[in-house]
């Protein structure tokens, strides 16, 4: 590509071209920094015959043998007269280099600081390249569910939730609708990265940041549930929902796959060059899913959803709800039942309503915290009947 290529620069951030320069392994040649030297190839393409001077750019070169005679000259602002010509001569090295079009670039450049989900629709549904707009509302919808409930199950691990975390729905509302692409019509959804401020040294690596997490964990639930397929089983599902999907996200999914298109979706991963990626998922970076995939998925998150058994808790909360069948002052009243709700915001399983029977005296003092809007605490074995949560054996109530 020369400077006259048709890619627009400006459409280039500066930005991120240099966080994808320092990903791929390019730095900054500090031995010029500051006064060019008269020897220096990339100052005399670039200066010509003006007079040799203080930089308005620098000049990056790779870490890498094969190209260390190459010198790649980046402006410091894109105000420069020569922005323009600057950039295109840099993209066109770097097509050259990575043997990719030079909007192939252009778009990895502005996609670094994003991983990068593309999911395809069935031509079927395609039509003068566009879709209906219901379809394109039950993607955009079903999408963002899938994300939240991906990032309230990296927050907290575990084989389904009540509810979601807000730190996972704040996740899903930071990510970014790109732009939909022709050919088979599809939909980009962006997952912002922080810069990687300690680039890669060997085997070095600074830990993922919490997106990435999210969008590995989403990664390696895709290719459990291709395994499942392949296998015709769930196994890889359920077995792997500490890394992968839990019951939410399983349902979610299905419901995304199932309102957009009945003949499946296609996923598409990217990940941005500055984080390195967990050594734990497959190779696999496109996922076809159909309604095979469904109903394994819906399978699965009914297996685990099954697979909560009882447990010790001691629910911590306020009081939301008082029932009793018999006057609740009378102390000596043993048979009435005395059930209260209490909402507890369990670091396991989000916020949830617990139902507990106590005894008259124990009612009472719900009753009084109730009132005067203090929590109560209270011990016991915690159970999942239906849609219910319920504490049996109720001990050691304070309020």
């Amino acid at each position: 590509m020369s400077a006259n290529s048709s890619v627009d620069a400006h459409a280039v951030p500066l930005g991120m071209l240099r966080r994808y320069l320092v990903a791929n392994h390019w730095h900054i040649d500090r031995s010029t920094k500051g006064v060019l030297q008269p020897d220096n190839l990339a100052a005399r393409v670039l200066l010509g015959d003006r007079p040799i001077g203080k930089r308005n750019f620098d000049i990056y070169v790779s870490d890498i043998d094969d190209l260390d005679d190459i010198e790649l000259v980046i402006p410091n602002s894109t105000d420069s007269i020569e922005y323009e010509f600057q950039v295109s001569r840099v993209i066109s090295a770097l097509s050259a280099i990575e043997d990719k079009s030079p909007e192939s670039i252009v778009l990895a450049i502005r996609e670094v600081g994003y991983d990068v989900i593309r999911s395809r629709i069935p031509d079927l549904l395609v039509s003068d390249e566009s879709i209906h707009l219901s379809i394109a509302r039950n993607f955009v919808s079903g999408f963002r569910n899938v994300l939240a409930a991906t990032a309230t199950t990296e927050i907290v691990p575990s084989p389904y939730f009540s509810k979601l975390r807000k730190e996972g729905t704040k996740y899903a509302d930071n990510c970014r609708f790109g732009h939909t692409f022709k050919g088979s019509f599809g939909f980009t959804i962006e997952s912002p990265l922080q810069e990687n401020a300690e680039p890669m040294l060997l085997d070095v690596q600074a830990d993922a940041p919490f997106e990435r997490r999210v969008m590995e964990r989403f990664a390696k639930g895709l290719a459990a549930i291709a395994e499942a397929a392949s296998r015709d089983t769930t196994d890889p599902i359920v077995k792997s929902s500490d890394l992968g999907f839990n019951a939410n996200i399983c349902e979610h999914l299905a419901n995304l796959i199932s309102s957009t298109s009945n003949s499946g979706l296609t996923f598409e991963l990217a990940f941005s060059p500055e984080w390195k990626i967990d050594d734990r998922i497959v190779t696999q970076k496109n996922f076809i899913l159909d309604e095979r995939h469904v109903t394994l998925a819906r399978t699965a998150a009914k297996e685990m959803r099954s697979e909560i058994k009882p447990s010790n808790a001691l629910v911590v909360g306020r009081v939301v709800k008082l029932a009793s069948e018999g006057d609740p002052s009378d102390l000596g009243d043993m048979i009435g039942e005395r059930e209260v709700a209490v909402l507890w915001s369990s670091e396991m399983l989000g916020d949830i309503t617990v139902r507990i029977s106590l005894g008259p005296v124990d009612y009472l003092r719900a009753l009084e915290a109730h009132a005067s809007g203090k929590p109560i605490s209270v011990g016991g074995s915690l159970e999942h009947l239906g849609k219910r949560w319920v504490l049996r054996n109720p001990v050691d109530f304070k309020s």
